[in-house]
């Protein structure tokens, strides 16, 4: 049996997982807020159930002494804590993304919503994006090896308005919150900084989908240029990916707005790289369905460690 755990910003889960018929099975998922104490929190979980290996994910980037200091809580993992509460010598650590690139080859099929494009190219690299508490990026592909991961910090990049309405909200984001980066807009935060930027209220994230849902037209603008944006943002990993084999999207913020995402105008944003337009049309995306790709790739990483 192997522990896994993804510790994002809001909240973190744990789980048990094995393989079943060459797929990887997750079983006794248990869902908290994130909160400092997450080894006390694996220690308590694993009362009375040993593990023969254990892999956790965490929204932020892996530092020289194994740790990770989450980007936006005020929490960090320490892999030698972690394996200690796991009764373990050792844990694998790394970054959300990378858990979740590593989980695409485990991800069943049925669980990928299409988001347009031509098909994956076998062989080729994948991007992979998602927008909840931060923006999170990284990138997978397969090699001589097997499946290898890069992770990255795609989300704290520069965001560039691209046309007149876009420049208009984008200065009012950087007079309202200084550099303006992916992730200031493409987040559950950053659709509340996007919405405030338009209207001059303040709503929650929850809030403003109902708002745009119903009609509120400053509600509907934050939907449509946050759509845009990612888009935007995605077509742009995927061009310094090369990502052939696909775009894929996770995240909270997406599944959510399921039927009334703007697809078209997603693929629009996507595909508007000028002279790359004709090569961004043949990539594929998909919303990544599943509710939990990152535990898969940490089975997967835990279970390929020696």
């Amino acid at each position: 049996m192997i522990l896994v755990g993804d510790v994002g910003g809001t909240h973190m889960r744990l789980a048990l997982a094995s393989r079943v018929n060459g797929a990887f099975e997750l079983t006794a998922i248990e869902s908290s807020p994130t909160t400092p104490e997450v080894a006390a929190k694996v220690a308590r979980f694993l009362r009375g159930r040993p593990v023969e290996a254990a892999a956790f994910g965490a929204a932020g980037p892996v530092i020289a002494e194994r740790a990770i200091q989450l980007t936006n809580a005020g929490v960090r993992l320490v892999a030698a804590e972690l394996a200690e509460a796991a009764g373990l010598s050792d844990v694998v650590l790394v970054n959300d993304f990378r858990a979740i690139a590593e989980g695409i080859p485990h991800v069943p099929r049925d669980s990928l919503k299409p988001w347009g494009g031509g098909a994956t190219v076998e062989g080729e690299a994948v991007a992979v994006l998602g927008a909840g508490t931060g923006l999170g990026t990284a990138i997978g592909a397969p090699g001589p090896g097997g499946w290898r991961v890069i992770q990255g910090d795609g989300g704290h990049a520069d965001l560039a308005p691209v046309d007149d309405e876009e420049l208009e909200v984008w200065q009012r984001l950087r007079r309202a919150h200084g550099r303006v980066s992916a992730e200031t807009v493409l987040s559950g935060p950053g659709l509340e900084r996007l919405y405030a930027a338009i209207s001059g209220k303040t709503l929650d994230a929850a809030a403003i989908d109902a708002a745009a849902w119903s009609g509120d037209p400053g509600a509907a603008q934050a939907h449509a240029l946050f759509t845009r944006w990612l888009g935007r943002v995605a077509g742009n990993l995927a061009l310094a990916a090369g990502a052939r084999g696909g775009v894929y999207l996770a995240g909270g913020i997406l599944p959510r707005w399921t039927e009334r995402f703007d697809v078209a105008a997603f693929r629009r944003a996507f595909e508007d790289k000028g002279q790359y337009a004709e090569w961004l049309r043949a990539i594929p995306c998909f919303l990544i369905m599943h509710p939990h790709p990152g535990l898969l790739g940490l089975a997967a990483l835990a279970s390929a460690r020696p």
